[in-house]
């Protein structure tokens, strides 16, 4: 990604301004930045639910201007905050992403999400209703569904924007690190307004004023921290 700028109205302001990011195959790299900051922008210009008005963004040399947008998020996965739960059961959320994977992925997807043991300990198995928006689901659970339902498609790239959000700072940790743990050996952006440790990722980069830079340290401070 090179010198990206991005606005949502053609006569706004520019939410991203000439942003650069490189991200090599199988890396693991934080975005961060306090909300309002255009991190979630990134993430819909990245899969072509916007599209820049400079720059270029390109997936294994080819510009995505150039790809089919379906084509694109074929293989580039988007676990999002408030991901959309459907009214209905987990086995037919879990096949969202891809048609008709085997129950026996559904579980594998499941335990890596860390809701293996919870979806055993259900009657109803895959079978079970999870409400309307996973009315039936804690915070965290609906969460680690979403990321579940990314796994059986087996997307290269995984873009996590947002994951942990409105959950408590110890469920937020634990979730973050479980979300890196079952997307090991593909490349994945995970944008947060959280700190992130520089052991968790490869590199952390602090979006401000519509451009990205690396986080000395590797470690972003939250928006109400003090420090410059």
């Amino acid at each position: 990604m090179s010198g990206l700028t991005a606005r949502w109205e053609p006569d706004g302001p520019d939410v991203l301004n000439g942003a650069d990011l490189w991200l090599p195959a199988g890396a693991r790299v934080a975005v961060t930045g306090p909300s309002g900051s255009g991190k979630t922008t990134l993430a819909r210009v990245l899969l072509r639910f916007l599209d820049p008005s400079a720059g270029t963004v390109t997936l294994a040399g080819t510009d995505i201007a150039r790809l089919d947008p379906a084509a694109l998020r074929s293989v580039v996965g988007l676990c999002e905050q408030d991901a959309h739960i459907f009214d209905s059961t987990l086995r037919e959320n879990l096949r969202l992403a891809r048609p008709a994977p085997p129950d026996a992925e559904l579980h594998d997807a499941l335990g890596r999400a860390r809701l293996g043991d919870w979806a055993d300990s259900l009657p109803a198995g895959l079978d079970t209703p999870v409400g309307e928006h996973g009315a039936r689901l804690s915070g965290g659970q609906r969460q680690r569904l979403a990321l579940a339902r990314v796994l059986p498609a087996d997307f290269p790239v995984v873009i996590l924007d947002e994951p942990a959000e409105h959950l408590d700072e110890e469920t937020a940790d634990a979730l973050t690190r479980d979300l890196l743990a079952a997307t090991v050996g593909r490349t994945v952006l995970l944008i947060t307004h959280r700190r992130v440790a520089a052991a968790q990722v490869d590199q952390v980069l602090r979006l401000t004023n519509g451009r990205l830079a690396e986080v000395p340290g590797g470690e972003s401070p939250s928006p109400r921290d003090p420090r410059p």
